[in-house]
C-alpha cells in the first residue's frame, strides 16, 4: 500500500530511491582573492540554450556557494571516468590546487563552463544556482564518470562516433 501524501517520505527511503539515479559528476569552482573554492555535483543540467544557462543544486552549507554567491561567478567541470580522485577531495573540500587551471576549470575534463551567477533561488536544504553561460572549454573525448547507487562509476559501452539512428 502507498502511503497517503500526508505521511510524507522517510528521508533514508528518499535518499535510498534516488541513489538508483545515474548521473554524471561535475566540479563547481572558483577562483577568489580567497584562492580556490571547489566542489563535487550530480544535480548539474542545461537549463536554456537562449540565452544559454544551466543549473546546479548546492546546499545552503556549502562553502562554495558563498563564494560563488559573493563573486558572482563560477565554472563547471564535467569530469571523465579517470578523475574520481578529483571528484572524491573535491566532495570532502580537500580539492587540489594542481587540479585545477588558472580560470578554475580542470585540466583534463571533458567541458568547461564559465558561467556569470544569473539567480538563486531557495529550495529546502540546497539553493538552485542559475548561471548565464559566457565560455565554453571543449577538453578531452573521453569517458564520463558517472555516479550511481552511491559510488563513482565509468560507462561500459561507448556508442560509436556520432548520433545514432532514432530508435522506432
Amino acid at each position: 500500500m502507498l502511503p497517503s501524501p500526508q505521511a510524507g517520505v522517510d528521508a533514508r527511503d528518499f535518499r535510498d530511491a534516488l541513489s538508483r539515479w545515474a548521473s554524471g559528476v561535475a566540479v563547481v569552482s572558483l577562483r577568489d582573492a580567497h584562492g580556490l573554492a571547489a566542489t563535487t555535483v550530480s544535480s548539474f543540467s542545461a537549463l536554456s540554450l537562449e540565452p544559454p544557462l544551466v543549473l546546479v543544486a548546492l546546499k545552503e552549507t556549502s562553502r562554495t556557494l558563498k563564494r560563488v554567491e559573493a563573486a558572482g561567478r563560477f565554472t563547471v567541470s564535467v569530469l571523465t571516468s579517470t578523475q574520481r580522485d578529483i571528484a572524491a577531495k573535491c566532495a570532502s573540500g580537500a580539492a587540489e590546487e594542481a587540479a585545477f587551471d588558472e580560470r578554475a576549470w580542470v585540466h583534463g575534463s571533458l567541458v568547461g563552463l564559465s558561467c556569470e551567477l544569473h539567480d538563486l533561488r531557495p529550495y529546502g536544504d540546497h539553493l538552485l544556482v542559475a548561471g548565464r553561460v559566457l565560455g565554453v572549454y571543449r577538453g578531452v573525448d573521453s569517458e564520463p564518470l558517472l555516479y550511481w547507487n552511491r559510488a563513482y562509476r565509468a560507462v561500459t559501452e561507448l556508442p560509436s562516433a556520432g548520433p545514432g539512428p532514432l530508435p522506432k
